[in-house]
């Protein structure tokens, strides 16, 4: 499986940041047209970052670390020159400060909406067993402005963070998500705050194969997962397809929700390779009902299942300065298949099918 190098590490040097940069492994990363380094959820991606090293989740008892190494040591707010701990708390898409009391011998909440605006998660960051960076993550917005995507009606609490290091050396305040994207998606949908995050429980995501690992709260744990505006996790989120989201009325699977994120990723050959550009112009719908905005088709583009394309007819880049063929191609030698065959009388066993919308 190709890894992907973060882009990020450039920049974010010029502000003190001292993180080596993660690999993950000698294999050649995806590349856009442009020649870039992509990030794990696709070129252009908004995902987070905390230094130079992408993430998308955290654990709220601090407990444990996760796959880059990072362990949420305290949960604070400073009014008036003292400060306050809190224990973090996401539930469904709602993020709490709770405190314990001795008088109900039970937790209560204590910090939530706009009052959690100036909160700050403390992180460290470990490799192999020693702490080599300090974080803070700010709270700088707390927003409910964002509507689903599909019914019911609703809307979903958003936040924006900022992250800086405290150690070894301090860094001023820098985005967690900062490639924001256009407030109107490629597939015709709003983003109302473009540099806020959706977070979300029930679900946890291996971001190199690509995969769901766990679909509700008691195999999930006391994880959260942070979904920027404009990556496909807060788009399985906008879109209904994670536990804390789904509809009482159309629940999801884990497998439906698998092929939203490898179809959105473009995972064709199902091998964690994120083969598309964020923002990229696309049209779906699933044989449960729910699709994307209508707009005018180009050409249809595969079929999709938990294991990703089941056929490839015209790739969303194909034309583009950002095609993805031979991408496409090496990802699916390297994994010892062959491109997905077109669609003409392919299986109809699917989950989801995707077309391009016409070029202006």
């Amino acid at each position: 499986m190709t890894r992907h190098i973060l882009a990020l590490a450039t920049a974010l040097a010029a502000v003190g940041c001292t993180d080596d940069l993660v690999t993950g492994s000698d294999e050649s990363p995806v590349i856009n047209g442009d020649g870039e380094a992509c990030p794990k959820l696709g070129c252009s991606s908004n995902s987070a970052y905390l230094g130079p090293t992408e993430f998308h989740e955290l654990e709220e008892t601090g407990t444990y670390a996760n796959a880059e190494g990072f362990r949420i040591t305290s949960f604070t707010k400073t009014v008036g020159g003292v400060t306050t701990t809190y224990r973090p708390d996401v539930t469904g898409t709602t993020l709490v400060g709770k405190r314990y009391s001795t008088l109900i011998h039970g937790w209560y909440t204590a910090l939530s909406g706009p009052d959690l605006v100036g909160a700050v998660f403390n992180v460290d960051r470990t490799v192999r067993g020693v702490v080599t960076a300090r974080y803070q993550i700010g709270i700088t917005a707390a927003s409910t402005a964002q509507e689903y995507w599909q019914p019911p009606a609703g809307l979903l609490n958003t936040y924006e963070l900022q992250w800086r290091m405290i150690y070894p050396s301090a860094t001023h305040l820098v985005p967690v998500c900062n490639n924001p994207p256009n407030r109107l998606d490629g597939e015709g949908t709003w983003w109302r705050k473009t540099t806020e995050a959706v977070l979300f429980t029930g679900d946890r995501y291996d971001t190199e194969s690509l995969t769901v690992t766990a679909g509700d709260p008691a195999s999930s744990g006391d994880w959260f997962n942070i979904g920027c505006s404009g990556t496909v996790l807060a788009k399985l989120a906008l879109n209904r397809h994670t536990f804390a989201t789904q509809s009482s009325t159309a629940p999801t699977t884990i497998a439906q929700r698998q092929a939203m994120l490898k179809m959105y990723a473009s995972d064709v050959c199902n091998t964690g390779d994120a083969l598309t550009v964020v923002g990229t112009p696309l049209r779906w719908n699933s044989t449960t009902g729910l699709a994307s905005p209508p707009i005018a088709v180009n050409s249809y583009e595969a079929r999709w299942t938990a294991s990703g394309a089941l056929c490839l007819d015209t790739h969303r880049l194909n034309g583009t300065p950002d095609d993805m063929d031979a991408q496409i191609a090496a990802a699916c030698a390297a994994a010892g298949k062959a491109v997905p065959p077109p669609c003409a009388g392919a299986s109809t066993s699917y989950y989801l099918r995707t077309t391009s919308p016409a070029l202006p």
